[in-house]
């Protein structure tokens, strides 16, 4: 027994393990497109509960499925060879389970499906729950959301429930069935008894051989419902991993072609771009970034200016035209080439549950701690970090939380410098900072932009003013292009947005 619980275990949490790093693997490479479809907390409980299902029925499968079965058959046997007539009985009544076993264990199905997803709302809520307990806190939210997550969790509770009753059921309708083959055989035996055929001895025997094949019986029945169970599991899980990501390269495309001191230049030429087929992001945009130059985007809210940004990481790729830099289009080329040459800075700043030094080092995997401490000296947080309790190897808290805003920013700008990437894309940077600390970053970006082909987003147009080229959408097309000057001059559009954001 020790033997069969330690390498049936051994064997359920191998594969367990290995289906959640494929579907982990699959999440971390899948397109944004895919992954914006569920929440956070619908993939978690994927790779976790849906796994736990698939593990708990194949240990019954190894542990009860093939034991069981080879018992059943071997009492089987043996009761035949005991005495075939009263055998029969045996055979005709057993079988009249399979059909409610069936019907309990589809809907089983059903319910472990119906169950799985509702585990996914509870584990997305209560993960929104906790990531914006500041906002539910200053709203006085409280209430709500106590009444949000007790509504979730009562749904919970009814399916979790209908799922036990559902296997609560299968058992007494085996031990009816056991109970009506014994008094069946009993009462059939009693008479053969009573005529000389049997003996009294036999009849004992006999009865003694149906009595042990009511449990491993039992348990094929229940097995049913927790297979039918792991079924529905695995469906939601083959179904997530037959996904295939459409922004992808060939292993044999080529790396983008860097001249070194050069930055690279990029065009786009009749892009298009949809996020769903009726409402169009970008329609059929030309522009041109030369070497080393700064372009300012700027538009209103879903003018499409954050999806250029998209797009040239390869995020998403265009539904139509060509994205080229240094000629090339980027679909062509290696997609690791093409992210290994940008570097991001945007408003979501991603910091992780690690140290000060950790989290730069994700800018250069293999920089040296004199690399990464020039990068934070050059986003002047090198102060800040060398006077943090461990210094450099302090944790920063989960994304950040031990952080202002501004340190955020400058840990994601000292990740970049510590790249070094000729192309730079700057998403709406400092956004969500105040004034004189949004003036400091913007200071600190001067020096990241030397050098380097830069695209730019900025919620204030005074902080664009001196880019070599302001690009001004609408809806999705280019309505105007030029200097700040030419552009206060030439579009009225512009000079209102200006006056706007200053």
């Amino acid at each position: 027994m020790f033997f069969q619980i330690r390498q049936v275990s051994k064997i359920s949490l191998s594969i367990s393990v290995d289906i959640q790093k494929r579907l982990t693997k699959q999440l971390i490479t899948a397109d944004l497109d895919e992954l914006n479809k569920l929440s956070s907390g619908n993939h978690v409980s994927r790779i976790m509960n849906d796994v736990i299902l698939i593990r708990d029925g194949f240990e019954r499968a190894i542990n009860n499925l093939v034991r069981d079965t080879f018992t059943v058959l071997a009492l089987l046997f043996y009761l035949i060879w005991l005495d075939w007539l009263l055998s029969i009985l045996v055979i005709i009544i057993y079988p009249l389970a399979l059909r409610p076993v069936v019907r309990i264990g589809k809907k089983q199905n059903i319910i472990a499906t119906s169950l799985q997803e509702q585990m996914e709302i509870v584990t997305s809520s209560l993960t929104e729950m906790i990531q914006g307990i500041r906002m539910v806190k200053s709203y006085n939210l409280e209430d709500m959301e106590i009444n949000r997550s007790e509504s979730v969790l009562n749904s919970l509770f009814s399916k979790m429930f209908s799922l036990v009753i559902g296997r609560a059921k299968i058992l007494p309708i085996l031990e009816i069935l056991g109970g009506v083959a014994a008094a069946s055989v009993i009462g059939f035996a009693s008479y053969r008894v009573s005529t000389g055929e049997l003996s009294p001895g036999s009849v004992v025997g006999y009865v003694t051989a149906l009595l042990m094949i009511a449990q491993p019986a039992r348990a094929l029945g229940t097995f049913n419902t927790v297979f039918q169970e792991a079924l529905s599991a695995l469906a939601r899980i083959y179904t997530q991993l037959k996904i295939i990501p459409k922004v992808i390269s060939l292993s044999s495309a080529p790396n983008l072609k860097i001249v070194k001191n050069k930055p690279p230049k990029i065009n786009f030429k009749a892009v298009s771009f949809a996020y769903n087929k009726k409402n169009i992001v970008l329609d059929h945009i030309n522009f041109d970034v030369n070497s080393g130059t700064k372009v300012a985007l700027v538009g209103q809210s879903g003018s499409g200016k954050s999806t250029i940004i998209n797009l040239i990481s390869r995020f998403y790729d265009p539904l139509n035209g060509q994205i080229l830099i240094n000629e090339q289009n980027i679909k062509d080329i290696s997609l690791n080439s093409l992210r290994n040459n940008i570097s991001l800075v945007s408003q979501e700043t991603i910091i992780y549950n690690k140290s000060f030094m950790d989290n730069i080092r994700f800018g250069n995997l293999d920089a040296s701690d004199h690399k990464i401490k020039k990068a934070a000296m050059n986003a002047d947080i090198h102060d800040l970090i060398v006077n943090s309790l461990d210094g450099y190897n302090t944790i920063v808290g989960e994304s950040g939380n031990t952080l202002s805003g501004g340190q955020k920013q400058r840990l994601s700008i000292a990740r970049a410098i510590l790249k070094d990437a000729p192309i730079l894309l700057l998403d709406e940077a400092t956004s969500s900072l105040d004034p004189e600390t949004e003036n400091e970053i913007n200071k600190t970006l001067e020096k990241l932009t030397k050098n380097k082909t830069t695209i730019t987003i900025a919620h204030k147009l005074s902080t664009i003013i001196n880019s070599d080229q302001i690009i001004l959408l609408s809806k999705g097309k280019i309505v105007n292009a030029g200097s700040h000057k030419e552009l206060m001059k030439s579009s009225d559009h512009y000079k209102k947005l200006f006056q706007a954001g200053t």
